[in-house]
């Protein structure tokens, strides 16, 4: 079985060598659909083994996505994005994925890394990536494309399924920091994705959100537009997209005198519990709300949700996150909760694991501190500790 690496590029040069090598070992063909680069990005593909195809780029990810897979002549794609790489593995690996006859394609986890300088830290989501070719696997969609119809339909029109791979790919996240300008392009990509197919509940929160960032208050109207989808689906057992973590979010630190939704932070609240709850952004928003109107127990069992989560990795991976928020963050957090409630035997070991931290050793140490403080007071002399935001 032979395997095509897909990507689209433009003005990647700096990212694009990194990627292309990482894949050298595995792949047998590397088509690089270049959207009109105006850097040395198509010479860096060139001289890494790229198959450079020049795509007339007409705002629309799917296009171009499809322009890309229908350039291959592999058995199998591999989608690979300019500021990501295919991290090291057993050789055997993938050629053993391509082999197994029962798959259509296969799920990654992919390392969004969020600072340069601390490679060991980032966020792990799960996506589809490695699939067959086949001419059911369109993309569609103007920005963040997705296949239509979705890739478990089509492997299950061919009696065959969708796995977990033994592999991974690591995103340089830092790479790509959001500007004003990128901003305004995306939201004009949204606007056109709904108005070519409209009341797409994932594009209206993230149209939504996007207006937002810019300071935009029409992104409130688009997020009620999006709630409102909600209120019919709201006894359902399962959110209706994975992007509804978002618009929770969103309805439950909205301010009253912002949100049009007819939503409530209740209904709000019951539904990111009921929908997500291994979401680390959802439960950490939740214990910070809790937290702040200083329901310390609540927030103190939704922490320790948290810690489970980071312990195990049996989160949610459907969307990214800080990584500190199943981690150090949570664990002090914790403790300072259980100081609140006056566990301080369970505060102690939240604050002792943090000794060694780089980021939380001071608080870790005052946190300790205060424990100690309080336990050579008497009860009804204890006071307690000033209170650190989650």
């Amino acid at each position: 079985m032979s395997l095509s690496v897909c990507m689209l590029t433009r003005n990647d040069e700096k990212s694009l060598g990194r990627a292309l090598r990482s894949v050298a070992g595995v792949a047998d063909q590397i088509i690089v659909a270049d959207t009109g680069s105006t850097d040395r990005t198509v010479a860096v593909a060139r001289v890494n083994g790229g198959d450079v195809r020049s795509f007339a780029w007409d705002d629309d990810f799917g296009a171009a996505r499809n322009f890309a897979i229908d350039q291959a002549t592999g058995d199998w794609v591999l989608w690979l994005n300019p500021d990501e790489e295919l991290l090291p593995t057993d050789p055997t690996a993938m050629r053993q994925c391509l082999a197994r006859v029962n798959a259509f394609a296969y799920v990654l986890p992919v390392q969004d890394v969020l600072r340069a300088e601390e490679p060991e830290r980032f966020s792990e989501t799960i996506q589809v990536r490695l699939f067959r070719r086949h001419p059911r696997l369109r993309f569609q969609g103007r920005t963040q494309p997705r296949f239509v119809p979705d890739i478990e339909t089509v492997a299950r029109s061919e009696a065959m399924l969708v796995f977990s791979a033994p592999l991974t790919i690591r995103r340089h996240a830092y790479l790509s920091q959001l500007t004003e300008p990128k901003l305004r392009w995306a939201a004009g990509l949204l606007e056109r994705e709904l108005h070519d197919r409209p009341g797409q509940l994932p594009y209206l929160i993230e149209y939504g959100r996007t207006l937002l960032l810019l300071n935009d208050p029409k992104g409130h109207e688009v997020l009620a537009e999006a709630a409102d989808q909600l209120l019919t689906a709201g006894e359902a057992k399962a959110a209706p997209a994975p992007e509804v973590q978002r618009l929770l979010e969103y309805l439950l630190t909205v301010s009253p005198e912002q949100s049009r939704s007819r939503l409530s932070k209740a209904q709000a609240r019951n539904l990111a519990l009921r929908w997500f709850p291994s979401s680390p952004p959802l439960l950490w928003r939740l214990a910070e709300l809790d937290f702040a109107q200083n329901q310390f127990l609540a927030a103190a069992q939704l922490l320790e949700r948290l810690v489970h989560l980071g312990r195990t990795g049996a989160y949610d991976h459907s969307e990214g996150f800080d990584p500190s928020i199943i981690g150090e963050q949570a664990l002090f957090n914790l403790g300072s909760c259980y100081t609140h409630l006056h566990e301080l035997d369970k505060a102690v070991p939240c604050f002792q694991l943090l000794i060694g931290s780089k980021a939380l050793q001071a608080q870790a140490v005052q946190g300790l501190a205060v424990i100690d403080n309080l336990r050579r007071q008497s009860p009804a002399g204890s006071s307690s500790p000033q209170r650190r935001s989650n």
